[in-house]
């Protein structure tokens, strides 16, 4: 926790990012598991129906886990914006107190 909080604000959102994208994909992992067929499973048309049905819903997870992954990034660049915008503002506030410092003390 101690090193989360030494990094850059822009580390800290690519960390985030990352972690986010992990666990998308043991998400996605563990849906798979759960509907894996051996190659003795008898294919039926009940089971063939039942296997469209599965690819169906699995296509669906994975479109649903782009639409995320999209609005994350999008998120993840107004952050950075927001970051630079801030940095801007922060650089602006220190040359203004330094100067008025200055003023105050000859």
């Amino acid at each position: 926790m101690n090193e989360l909080m030494n990094l850059s604000i822009k580390d800290l959102v690519e960390y985030i990012k990352n972690s986010l994208d992990i666990l998308v994909s043991i998400k996605l992992g563990e849906e798979l598991e759960k509907y894996k067929f051996s190659k003795n499973d008898e294919l039926t048309p009940n089971s063939a129906r039942d296997y469209e049905k599965l690819l169906q819903k699995l296509e669906q997870n994975i479109r649903e886990h782009i639409g995320i992954e999209h609005q994350l990034k999008i998120q993840c660049e107004k952050f950075v914006e927001k970051i630079g915008v801030l940095e801007e503002e922060r650089s602006f506030f220190v040359i203004e107190l330094v100067s008025i410092i200055f003023l105050i003390i000859p």
